[in-house]
């Protein structure tokens, strides 16, 4: 799976503004894991749809289902 223009359009911005300190795309689940200075969002997932959560309600979702 590729990444979608939506979560590259996410990632460019969060890279332009300095915001991004490192990021991970994982093929098999159209994830891409970010890493951030934000306190209240330090670590999320962009999901294909280009929307947003915190890691830790990604990870609480899976482990529910």
């Amino acid at each position: 799976m590729e990444p979608t223009n939506e979560q590259y359009l996410i990632i460019n911005a969060l890279d332009t503004l300095e915001l991004l300190e490192g990021s991970l795309y994982d093929e098999n689940t159209g994830y891409w894991y970010i890493r951030t200075p934000s306190q209240s969002l330090p670590t999320a997932v962009i999901l294909p749809t280009g929307d947003i959560y915190p890691l830790n309600w990604i990870q609480e979702n899976n482990d529910n289902q």
